[in-house]
């Protein structure tokens, strides 16, 4: 039979009594001290002059569109370059055929006459029309201009040629007298010079493709014209003069 002073196994034993009537100690921990308190979140540093940082999003929005802006333009320059070396739009010819001068006079320091010109005009393109708009044509005698005159819109084709007339008048055009001495003095040599220029508005068009409209001058330098002193009329003299042509 079991001892009744042993305690019974498996059981906690009683607490011991302690004397005078103490509390006994707490029971022991798995540590031998107590724990520290969690740690406070240490501050952080706020700067108010310095930008809230982009999100990723955005900067990846706009490299994408740069870069999308990037490639058309390049897409768009390479489209343009073909199609030219494709069409190689070149200017139009330009040669004045004839002229005819009549009712000249001069007075001490002025001009007046009549200027008939015909000139062909030839599109040497295979693929590209031209349409000539805000056509002008002007008669200088050394520089300075003498007379002037609208001529009427046209279009031509590929490969074609066109003669286009003009007809210029000037009435008593001041020359001042030391031109008009000029004037004068090749009148007695039987020819007189006169610069003749024509500018237009043109654009090339090839189908749906048309090209920037470019500002065109054409200049006929140093064109003689068969008239004496005695007479008010003449024509040009040495067939055919190539004008110059330029944008």
């Amino acid at each position: 039979m079991q001892d009744p002073s042993r305690p019974a196994t498996g059981y906690p034993a009683p607490p011991y009594p302690h004397p005078n009537g103490a509390q006994p100690p707490p029971p022991a921990t798995a540590y031998p001290y107590a724990a520290a308190p969690p740690p406070y979140p240490q501050p952080q540093y706020y700067n108010p002059n310095y930008p809230p940082p982009r999100s990723y999003a955005s900067r990846s929005f706009f490299r994408a569109f740069f870069a999308t802006m990037i490639c058309l333009a390049v897409i768009f320059g390479v489209i343009l370059i073909v199609t030219w070396l494709v069409l190689r739009p070149s200017l139009p010819h330009f040669t004045l055929h004839t002229v005819s001068l009549t009712n000249l006079s001069t007075t001490s320091q002025s001009l007046s006459a009549t200027w008939h010109l015909a000139f062909l005009v030839r599109n040497g393109n295979k693929k590209m029309t031209i349409t000539y708009n805000a056509l002008r044509s002007f008669v200088f005698y050394r520089a300075t201009d003498v007379a002037n005159s609208q001529l009427a819109p046209f279009k031509q084709d590929t490969k074609s040629e066109t003669t286009l007339n003009a007809t210029l008048v000037a009435a008593s055009s001041y020359l001042g007298p030391s031109l008009i001495n000029n004037l004068n003095a090749e009148r007695a040599d039987n020819s007189v010079l006169f610069d003749v220029q024509i500018v237009a508005s043109t654009s090339f068009r090839s189908g749906s493709w048309r090209f920037r409209t470019r500002f065109l001058k054409v200049l006929c330098q140093k064109v003689p014209v068969s008239v004496s002193s005695n007479s008010s009329a003449g024509e040009l003299v040495g067939g055919d003069r190539e004008c110059q042509v330029w944008t």
